[in-house]
């Protein structure tokens, strides 16, 4: 999820470098270009499915460009090499690519420069976990197979039983400055006192990493983080460890989102139907199954926002 001023100030700021994606279609060629040197792959049916909706214009152009932000796993991340970009959104592209039999190259740029590159034509569309906001759909679109929201994380021993937000009430709580989850604490008070209980005691670090290492030296109980949750687990070497469901961002609501286009994009019938593709022959569970993530807590039927009305939401599964 993105949905704070202090989720993009982390992304390092630059140019979009343009980088291969593993053996990602579009970024090698026969004579042994970058990534795996493998040849980009031929796509002759362009008849059928996604792919006969593709403009004559873009299949003329040879290639679509995805951009993703690879400091942020598990959706974008740097392989050993520190060049060759992996993770859940070059998995994904690369299953979107025989579906509109065009190359699918990806290539890197700080979180800040997204919308800007795609609405100056830069790239076709953006992945890394990008929420669908009201504000953003004045100059993009969106492509919604994601519903975003809340993972408690705590120490690897803990003994709390958290079920929902409301478990934080009397929680000394862990919180990178900016985040949402202070406003969400905050919402929460009156509830608490109406239980009996004190306001969830929040102490705010400059970074998650700082957020973490207060929680896993127990100067607080727990954090709230988004969805990559299961990635931030994976990495801790079993210090701690995802504590209750997957909370919604408030109420039984959950943000959505997943791909940005630029507004208006030719691309967008023919993505749209790779997606809903990807969904329906269960591709896509599978790719998000690879990091960690359950289907049913992340996944949605795709839908095309172009629409200027209020933040579009997804309900408990």
């Amino acid at each position: 999820m993105r949905p704070t001023k202090a989720t993009i100030a982390l992304k390092v700021l630059g140019l979009a470098t343009v980088l291969c994606a593993g053996t990602l279609a579009g970024c090698s060629s026969g004579s042994g270009g970058p990534g795996n040197g493998t040849p980009s792959p031929s796509f002759t049916n362009t008849s059928s499915g996604p792919a006969k909706l593709v403009p004559a214009s873009v299949r003329k152009s040879g290639s679509i460009t995805i951009v993703t932000n690879a400091t942020y796993p598990p959706y974008g991340r740097f392989a050993p090499d520190g060049t060759t970009i992996e993770g859940l959104d070059v998995d994904t592209a690369n299953a979107i690519a025989p579906l509109i039999a065009l190359p699918v190259k990806v290539v890197n740029a700080s979180f800040d420069n997204f919308i800007p590159g795609l609405k100056a034509g830069r790239y076709d569309a953006g992945f890394n976990g990008i929420t669908d906001t009201t504000d953003r759909r004045k100059t993009v679109d969106f492509i919604n197979f994601e519903k975003f929201g809340n993972y408690f994380l705590t120490p690897t021993g803990s003994n709390l039983k958290i079920t929902s937000l409301l478990s934080a009430c009397g929680l000394n709580v862990g919180a990178e400055n900016g985040d949402e989850s202070i406003n969400q604490y905050k919402q929460i008070a009156p509830q608490c006192r109406a239980i009996g209980k004190s306001a969830p005691n929040v102490k705010v670090y400059p970074s998650q990493a700082a957020a973490i290492s207060a929680m896993v030296s127990e100067r607080v109980q727990a954090i709230l983080t988004g969805s990559n949750g299961p990635e931030l687990v994976r990495q801790s070497n079993g210090k701690y460890k995802i504590n209750g469901p997957y909370l919604p961002d408030s109420g039984e609501k959950f943000s959505v989102g997943g791909l940005a286009i630029a507004k208006g994009s030719p691309l967008a019938p023919a993505l749209l139907a790779a997606m809903k593709t990807l969904y329906t022959n269960g591709t896509l569970g599978k790719i998000y199954a690879k990091y960690g993530f359950s289907a049913a807590n992340i996944l949605i039927s795709p839908t095309l926002d172009t629409g200027s009305g209020s933040t579009p939401t997804a309900t408990r599964s």
